[in-house]
């Protein structure tokens, strides 16, 4: 879990690992354990279950900044606010945001949300899935299960990297993203990596591997 602790240099601010990127060592901010404890607990407030830390979500998925701090004042002896910047602000995947005295997560939502990232402008977007699923989305479409939104990657490589997680022989499906959202479909861009979409229906999708 060397990887997962969170330090903080002078020059650089928060960063995770050993080393910060100018090979200075930093000074120390959590441990991996604690940082995979807090990234756990933070991710669950602010996609599945803000109820639990007692959290009033908007519509737009943003909670009390305060009123988070709180909660996980309350939960862990050992935390202060700072830990929960460090957090955010070491992450590369930029999962989270905040927007003056409130956050929020940017994708993974299981909650009902209407987020409001700008329009994605990408003509085509991608896919990544396993080989016995590819079939069966090409018939019934690109549908969310436990999440609000589908989630979609930018670029063919990404998506590889993504289905990798589920499987050794990815296959990524196309998305014609400009006619899909030119039906009327939303797709948002919420980063470089990821955009967000609602359901799409078999005509906007064709296998390329």
């Amino acid at each position: 879990m060397e990887t997962d602790q969170i330090r903080m240099c002078p020059t650089h601010g928060y960063f995770r690992g050993e080393k910060c990127q100018c090979d200075q060592a930093g000074r120390p901010i959590l441990d991996g354990g604690r940082t995979i404890q807090l990234g756990k607990m933070v991710s669950g407030a602010l996609r599945h279950f803000p109820e639990k830390l007692r959290l009033e979500m908007d519509k737009r998925g943003w909670v009390d900044m305060e009123s988070l701090i709180t909660a996980l004042e309350d939960r862990y002896r050992w935390f202060y606010r700072e830990h929960l910047f460090a957090l955010i602000e070491s992450d590369v995947k930029g999962r989270y945001e905040i927007k003056e005295d409130k956050i929020r997560a940017r994708y993974a939502h299981s909650v009902d949300v209407d987020l409001d990232f700008p329009l994605n402008e990408r003509p085509e977007l991608y896919y990544g899935t396993t080989e016995e699923e590819a079939d069966r989305i090409l018939e019934v479409g690109l549908k969310t299960v436990n999440q609000r939104y589908l989630h979609l990657s930018t670029s063919f490589d990404e998506a590889i990297r993504v289905a990798k997680y589920r499987t050794d022989q990815p296959i990524v499906i196309i998305i014609n993203a400009r006619q899909a959202q030119e039906s009327g479909i939303k797709i948002m861009n919420v980063s470089e990596q990821i955009c967000l979409s609602e359901i799409i229906p078999p005509t906007f999708l064709e296998i390329i591997s």
